[in-house]
């Protein structure tokens, strides 16, 4: 169905965009302590 395929994507992005965030998040607190 097309409302799966899109809820599926729309989760996919929303994790990776989650991922990302903290991952630069980590990068910026661990370049401010050194």
């Amino acid at each position: 169905m097309v409302t799966e395929i899109g809820f599926v994507s729309l989760l996919v992005a929303g994790l990776g965009a989650l991922a990302g965030g903290l991952v630069y998040l980590a990068v910026r607190i661990a370049r401010g302590k050194w």
